[in-house]
């Protein structure tokens, strides 16, 4: 009976450390734009969840109606390399947030990018051509 026990605790182990193993692989990019609306990423979806009139701080601005789109693995890559050339441009980084700047969450990272930047444009360029296919 005690062998038993022990093939299954071992089991329900390695089963555990698997599990813990495949979450963090997954990968989520949170970017929020110059105006506040939000983008999640994840190698599958974007999810797009716009500012409102309430929200804004001109009272009228709206991003928009909330979208969530599926992406494929190529979408995800191609937005992944924008998101790791943000990462590693130190010069597009600011230590504050600034009206109009982009906000970027990579895991632990929160990256504030200038808001002139060819970078965080191409980024914005590039979500918004997969939320509108």
């Amino acid at each position: 009976m005690n062998f038993k026990r022990t093939i299954l605790s071992v089991t329900l182990i390695i089963l555990s450390l698997s599990l813990y193993s495949l979450a963090s692989q997954i990968k989520m990019y949170t970017y929020v734009d110059g105006n506040n609306n939000i983008y999640t990423i994840t190698p599958d979806s974007i999810n797009y969840e716009p500012i409102t009139p309430d929200e804004s701080s001109s009272g009228e601005y709206s991003g928009g109606e909330p979208k969530k789109v599926q992406i494929s693995e190529q979408q995800f890559l191609r937005i992944e390399v924008l998101i790791k050339s943000i990462l590693t441009a130190k010069e597009i980084q600011q230590k504050n947030r600034e009206m109009g700047c982009g906000t970027l969450l990579a895991g632990k990272k929160t990256i504030y990018i200038n808001s002139s930047s060819q970078q965080k444009a191409d980024l914005e360029n590039e979500l918004k051509s997969v939320l509108n296919k």
